[in-house]
């Protein structure tokens, strides 16, 4: 192992991104997890950081602990290990707060243990998805968003088949966080068992349109793409004053509203960055006037990728299909 403490960070992540539940994620600059780990003489963990005293600091429980004994498993490697987890990101907000931990602890490890790369991108899915499972399911949206930046399209989780983008620059993002802590589990539970033909294939359409947008930098088509008639109508009921940030959003100038992954985070998209931050300020604004405390930034997709000393000669584009 590498010496001393070795840390990575993951980045906050856009999963559904409008059309595309459980499909399509976009990892974005700004909030991170950071995830550090030293080889010690017995397994310990400790959070620190954002609502550090909600989330379970017992090394088996908690997300970044499973991935990495998901990883040790995955390697032979069996050293103990002393980890600490700083949250930058709030649980149950829809930035991937889960999937950031995990995808920091994952990084972590690889950095200690190089040798651990034998593994490959799919391994590393494979075992990080372990501490998604634990609370969220087995999604692999956020966390290939955090592991490979850029956008990322879910095609099949078993086998797992999954396809990466680089974003361009030219489409900004008004994000805005409410302090309403909306739980992935909860919120799936209120999601339709069955979808009219014709939800389907708007769905269908404007996800594939968006994917498209997104590579050539169209905010303003992506911002028409955004339109979901699956998951948000029924979520967007439990998110006071969602009705009140979409009006303010694309009244101030963006081209498309939605919210990341299951709430309570919203997003806009927007063609410069004087219509991300007026659109940032008003659905901040709109909030506030239903009583609700947000906090609003803007940003643009990171297109870095993680996981790039396992992708060898790999650019930009990405594809993986496991069997």
């Amino acid at each position: 192992m590498v010496s001393g403490w070795v840390t990575a960070r993951a980045l906050a992540t856009i999963a559904n991104v409008g059309p595309g539940f459980d499909v399509f994620c976009l990892a974005i600059r700004g909030p991170s997890d950071a995830v550090s780990i030293r080889e010690a003489d017995e397994d310990s963990l400790r959070v620190e950081g954002v609502e550090a005293s909600s989330i379970s600091s017992k090394f088996t429980e908690n997300t970044a602990g499973i991935v990495l004994n998901a990883l040790r498993r995955a390697t032979g490697i069996e050293t103990p290990l002393e980890v600490r987890v700083n949250k930058g990101l709030p649980a149950g907000r829809g930035l991937g707060s889960s999937a950031a931990s995990c995808a920091a602890a994952s990084l972590a490890f690889l950095k200690a243990y190089p040798e651990s790369s034998h593994l490959g991108p799919a391994g590393v899915l494979q075992a990080a998805v372990e501490g998604e499972a634990a609370v969220a399911g087995r999604h692999y949206d956020n966390l290939a968003g955090a592991l490979l930046g850029g956008f990322v399209s879910i095609a099949s989780s078993d086998p797992l088949v999954l396809a990466r983008e680089p974003v361009s620059p030219r489409i900004r993002f008004a994000v805005v966080v409410p302090e309403l802590v909306l739980r992935t589990a909860d919120m799936r539970r209120v999601l339709p068992e069955m979808v009219p033909l014709k939800d389907a294939v708007s769905n269908v359409g404007k996800a594939a349109t968006l994917a498209l947008a997104l590579s050539r930098g169209d905010a303003a088509l992506a911002g028409r793409c955004l339109e979901d008639r699956f998951a948000e109508p029924k979520r967007a009921s439990f998110l006071t004053g969602y009705a009140e940030a979409r009006k303010a959003a694309l009244d101030a100038g963006a081209t498309g509203f939605a919210i990341s992954g299951s709430g309570s985070t919203v997003f806009a998209t927007a063609a410069s960055d004087k219509d991300a931050e007026q659109s940032a300020n008003a659905m901040r604004d709109a909030f506030l006037a239903r009583g609700v405390n947000a906090n609003a930034f803007t940003t643009t997709v990171s297109n870095s990728i993680p996981l790039r000393s396992l992708l060898g000669n790999r650019g930009p584009r990405f594809s993986l299909v496991t069997e």
